[in-house]
């Protein structure tokens, strides 16, 4: 197949016999012009799929490890589920964000997994290349998707999950970290721990600074590491008041869980 700038070369040679020296200048000037032209009218490269965002979960700086004893200061705890929503996904770039997911469910524990070990959940999102200064997360549900109910969402939409929904709050469940802590002294957990946060209320978003570029494929890891989530102040949460241990089920009762999700920006590293 002829290129634009092809066919009007062969017209100019074909043509040129018949024309005068002004006429000859002018075609030929049309000729050498048109390639430029065409290429302005191609449509600009896509890029699919080209940008990784990885979350990871931690403990202490290690990957997380369910029903493993971790040091709590002089306590020890281990975990059995951890999972949360992410909202508003963006990365920024010149001060304005660039949208990547409305909402994503991470389940770091699920039971299908072949072992013990914390799963790295991947999305794959389609980013123009460029440079990008940043990456914005919102912690749990935002309130407009917070408002639906699971029968809302189409089957296989992370909010269709009914699982992780709370009809008597008429709010998702944003994260679920459940455990347990040793407090008898026995080096063996036998208390829960049991975290499930929900309501607009406790929604949050935060943005890390941090240089991104994309160029063709790319790739970001986030992670969360609980033993930051549970410092508060460079204290740990005192797990030997019940009160810090499960968090309420009355929908007027939100200290504990707002007091988690606002922490979740501390406790996230970006690599």
């Amino acid at each position: 197949m002829l290129t634009n700038g092809v066919r009007c070369f062969c017209l100019y040679q074909t043509f040129l016999p018949t024309l005068n020296m002004k006429h000859r200048i002018v075609l030929f000037l049309l000729a050498a012009l048109l390639p430029f032209a065409a290429c302005k009218d191609e449509d600009p490269v896509t890029n699919t799929n080209n940008f990784t965002l990885t979350f990871r979960a931690l403990y202490d700086g290690m990957p997380l490890e369910k029903y493993t004893n971790y040091s709590f200061g002089d306590k020890q705890v281990l975990y059995d589920k951890f999972n949360t929503f992410i909202s508003n996904i963006s990365l920024i770039k010149d001060g304005q964000e660039v949208l990547l997911s409305d909402i994503e469910w991470v389940n770091f524990t699920p039971d299908s997994a072949p072992d013990d070990r914390a799963v790295e959940v991947s999305f794959k999102y389609s980013v123009p290349d460029g440079d990008y200064t940043g990456l914005k997360l919102g912690y749990g549900v935002r309130a407009d998707l917070n408002a639906k109910k699971p029968s809302d969402y189409p089957v296989g939409h992370p909010l269709y999950l009914e699982t992780e929904y709370w009809p008597g709050w008429s709010s998702y469940i944003f994260t679920k970290v459940q455990g347990k802590v040793d407090l008898d002294g026995d080096n063996t957990p036998e208390t829960s721990i049991f975290y499930h946060c929900g309501s607009d209320a406790v929604y949050n978003e935060a943005t890390m600074n941090r240089t991104i570029r994309v160029a063709g494929d790319a790739a970001l890891v986030v992670e969360f590491d609980l033993k930051k989530l549970f410092t508060f102040n460079g204290q740990l949460l005192d797990l030997t008041v019940p009160s810090n241990q499960v968090t309420s089920h009355d929908a007027s009762n939100i200290a504990l869980g707002q007091k988690v999700m606002d922490n979740f920006k501390n406790a996230t590293i970006l690599q």
